[in-house]
């Protein structure tokens, strides 16, 4: 059984991210990360202009890709990533804001994560996938990357979910049309998917 992260569990995962030494540990470990086959599943779908909401920014090297041709809104729950974000793109706005609630006024065409929600358990990925329609105008877009897999564990106290793609799909299906997939690998053939879905 899934579990669902405890406040505690929870504190301790962003924990993690807020600290400025494992910041700059995952800051050295995407060095050189090419993220352009997503970008370019994501540009046949949404067009040049259209406002997207990031989940997850990290240090902002999507953000660096993205702000190119959307209207970008970062967010992140950690600190120390929305301190070097702010700093970074300093016409840019970044909201302090967890992947579940997403308490966010932001209307926006699109939600976008890069191996973000892979952070969360089941009972949480489904809370936010029901926000996020909650947010997204009629025919608004999610494009979220994941793990593929099928297990669950803990790694520096962060908690990582493997996906099986059949189940992932049919989750995401309850709540938007899926309309585009994209299976890559990023240490192994196949061990990543990116999905994009509509909202109906």
């Amino acid at each position: 059984m899934m579990q669902t992260l405890s406040k505690g569990l929870w504190d301790i995962v962003m924990g993690y991210y807020d600290d400025a030494s494992s910041v700059d540990e995952y800051v050295k470990m995407c060095d050189g990360y090419d993220g352009s086959e997503l970008f370019g599943t994501l540009r046949r779908h949404l067009p040049k202009g259209a406002s997207l909401l990031e989940l997850g920014s990290g240090p902002g090297n999507d953000v660096a890709v993205l702000q190119a041709e959307y209207q970008v809104t970062g967010s992140d729950l950690s600190l120390e990533f929305l301190r070097r974000c702010r700093q970074r793109f300093p016409a840019l706005v970044f909201e302090q804001l967890d992947a579940v609630s997403l308490l966010t006024a932001a209307r926006v065409d699109c939600i976008y994560s890069n191996k973000v929600l892979q952070h969360l358990t089941m009972p949480d990925l489904t809370q936010s996938l029901q926000r996020q329609q909650q947010l997204l105008p009629a025919q608004g877009l999610i494009a979220h990357s994941f793990w593929l897999g099928d297990k669950e564990e803990t790694m520096h106290g962060l908690y990582f979910l493997y996906h099986e793609r059949a189940a992932l799909l049919a989750l995401i299906g309850q709540y938007f049309e899926v309309i585009d997939t994209y299976d890559y690998g990023e240490f192994e053939h196949g061990d990543s998917v990116f999905v994009l879905a509509r909202k109906r």
